[in-house]
């Protein structure tokens, strides 16, 4: 019994550590709804070295600059594009690491249901398109994104920009799109048949591995196609490198003014 208070107090310590942990995510959570509800917004995202940094300089300031690796998110509510002088909107451009996508995960959980996202530019490296590793974790992201978006009604307008085009291995636009698609076919018929197994280990019953997954919208089986969503999904080829995102840049303006 004399080592009672002991455990008590450990007890104790734990749970305010739980606590205040749980705290802290809402004061997170408070914050970024405050900060990122405050206007017409569009988002940048994509995997590490894709030039997202670079493209959000690019829009802000007109100009290139040296850029490292994001570890937190760069933000503007002073963007103005070239064929909306006038307008400000909020840009976000988030780091691609895989540990620090939260904060992307969080805009659009209180952009979205606040009718405040324009858009989010999905910017991939098309040189490294080519190669079976990128062009899985590209996928892998996007799908990420898009089933968080396809949680509302009419989903969202998502731009996958394909950067780097000026050089000889750029996969073009359309042709990444068919690459990503084909990308998120695997990737979904590999979550449904581990939600398969889980049925079958959980009912003892044979469950059919060829179920629909999050993301799907026509026939069992069928090879996934961005159309079947609520989400539009554009695919164009771009250069933060030679200054050419007039594509991009023109499909930001439809959406401020659609």
């Amino acid at each position: 019994m004399a080592g009672l208070p002991v455990e008590l107090g450990v007890q104790t310590l734990l749970l305010a550590a739980l606590v205040a942990a749980a705290v802290a995510m809402l004061v997170a959570k408070y914050l970024t709804a405050t900060k990122a509800s405050k206007g017409p917004t569009f988002l940048i995202a994509g995997p590490q070295g894709a030039g997202k940094t670079a493209l959000f300089t690019l829009l802000r300031y007109g100009r290139k600059a040296p850029t490292v690796t994001s570890v937190q998110t760069n933000s503007t509510a002073q963007l103005e594009l070239p064929g909306l002088p006038g307008t400000r909107l909020v840009l976000h451009d988030t780091a691609g690491h895989p540990k620090l996508r939260q904060r992307l995960y969080d805009l659009v959980d209180v952009l979205q249901p606040a009718e405040s996202l324009l858009g989010v530019v999905f910017v991939v490296d098309a040189s490294a398109m080519a190669r079976p590793e990128a062009a899985h974790a590209a996928a892998q992201y996007l799908y990420d994104i898009l089933a968080l978006t396809e949680r509302r009604r009419g989903g969202a307008s998502v731009l996958v920009a394909a950067n780097k085009a000026e050089l000889f291995t750029a996969v073009p636009a359309k042709r990444l799109r068919s690459l990503l698609e084909d990308e998120i076919t695997k990737i979904a018929r590999t979550k449904a048949r581990a939600v398969s197994g889980v049925e079958r280990s959980a009912l003892g019953a044979a469950a059919d591995d060829d179920d629909a997954p999050a993301l799907w919208a026509g026939a069992p089986g069928a090879p996934f196609r961005f159309e079947v969503l609520e989400s539009e999904v554009t695919a164009l080829s771009g250069s933060v490198e030679t200054g050419k995102i007039e594509p991009w840049v023109r499909w930001m303006e439809e959406r401020v003014v659609q």
